[in-house]
């Protein structure tokens, strides 16, 4: 029979989740199934199939734009290597987490049902008033799906808006041609790019119509990688956090005659203990999964942020035109290196004071049982619980200022080689 808490979690799990259902969906659109238990998984390697020859197509044809335009200027081409980097991105990450695919998938369902808080065995005690102690675990396990479902939308709003420019962009070109100039009244590709075809007689092959439709569907890709595996992220550190602060308040009570009586004690700490473990276990997953793809993330945002920067400083002399697209893009890149930062940062934050709630507990007035495995517990949580770039560094607001530092000073070398 589940106890009071086991039931609290199965509730949490049945509440709607907008933020990590988004997720689940975008990666489902590339072939990626990371829940298995709400949806068949059957046409998941058609699309990733479908997914990976449509971004090579489009990669394709942004390179032989690149190489066209080569000698002329890197104005001239600096849009299709950003995009080109963007898709190249994207393929990547559909790549790595198709490897890692039974590890998002366990560590999405620990995640959703609160999987290492259940069978603990601490409401199996005899605590002073579980009811009490069980809505205050529940309420900071709804807190966090509210900060998850914020942090995911706002991201999600973010990252819609380049991908409505790239597909809006030619109809509204195609207007103002029209409408304003009465010059030239042809419908234009999205973005830069020459796709390869062929003439059979006054026909061609693919045809434009197939053409535009396939350029069309590359800012659609980039929305689906971009958001779906950073917002996974986002979901698996802000549960972390969540639950290392469960187990915050956890040690900070395991003194208090109000939550756990005297007798109980030693049996709370080791409750406490355990699910300290289950956090350390749970942590080496994610980091396992988003060690080398984060070091990837920042070096591709990085030249891409110092490209934008670039960028505009050519539209200021020419006009302000493209400004507002161009800024909106270099807000979604930087949110998006962001948020792998400011998470992860979050994480060992929660993680430091968890070390000092175990040293502040009035271990000293309790049994050699209690003080013993407070002991180990300091022992084991000196190291803290921090998420690495490929094993060089680790993220945090000091390596944020790192990377806007290096795309800056990018950025400086890209224009003194072009002024010369």
């Amino acid at each position: 029979m589940l106890n009071i808490f086991d039931r609290e979690l199965e509730s949490i799990d049945y509440l709607p989740k907008p933020g990590l259902t988004w997720v689940e969906y975008s990666a489902y659109a590339l072939g990626i199934n990371m829940a298995p238990r709400k949806r068949n998984s059957r046409p998941c390697r058609f699309l990733r199939i479908f997914a990976l020859l449509v971004n090579l197509s489009i990669i394709y044809s942004l390179i032989k734009f690149i190489m066209a335009t080569y000698m002329v200027s890197f104005e001239a081409y600096v849009e299709a290597v950003l995009l080109t980097f963007q898709l190249s991105v994207g393929m990547v990450k559909m790549m790595h987490f198709h490897s890692f695919l039974d590890s998002c998938v366990e560590l999405v369902r620990t995640t959703e049902t609160g999987a290492i808080l259940k069978h603990l065995g601490l409401f199996d005690l005899d605590l002073t008033n579980p009811h009490a102690l069980c809505k205050k675990l529940g309420s900071m396990l709804r807190r966090s799906w509210l900060v998850i479902d914020r942090q995911v939308m706002f991201f999600y709003k973010i990252v819609c808006m380049p991908v409505l420019y790239y597909c809006l962009r030619p109809y509204f070109q195609y207007i103002y041609d029209c409408y304003m100039v009465q010059d030239t009244c042809e419908m234009t590709l999205t973005y830069p790019a020459i796709v390869p075809f062929v003439h059979l007689g006054k026909h061609e092959f693919p045809s434009f119509s197939v053409r535009f439709i396939l350029l069309q569907s590359g800012p659609v890709w980039c929305f689906f990688a971009v958001f779906g595996f950073n917002s996974l992220f986002v979901v698996l550190t802000n549960h972390e956090a969540c639950l290392i602060e469960v187990l915050r308040y956890l040690v900070q009570n395991s003194t208090n005659n109000a939550v756990v009586p005297k007798s109980s004690r030693v049996f709370y700490i080791r409750c406490c203990a355990r699910l300290f473990a289950r956090i350390s276990r749970h942590h080496a997953q994610i980091e396992n999964v988003f060690k080398y793809i984060i070091l990837v993330q920042c070096v591709i945002s990085s030249i891409l942020i110092c490209m934008l920067l670039y960028k505009i400083s050519t539209v200021m002399e020419i006009g302000w035109v493209w400004m507002g697209m161009i800024m909106v893009y270099l807000v979604t890149i930087t949110l998006e290196i962001s948020l792998y930062n400011v998470n992860a940062q979050k994480v060992e934050s929660q993680s430091e004071l968890l070390f000092f709630d175990w040293y502040n507990c009035a271990w000293y007035n309790e049994s050699e049982d209690f003080k013993l495995i407070i002991k180990l517990m300091l022992l084991f949580s000196r190291r803290t619980f921090v998420l690495s770039v490929g094993g060089f560094t680790n993220l945090s607001h000091k390596f944020l200022v790192q990377v806007f530092r290096m795309s800056g000073n990018f950025f400086l070398l890209l224009r003194n080689m072009n002024n010369k």
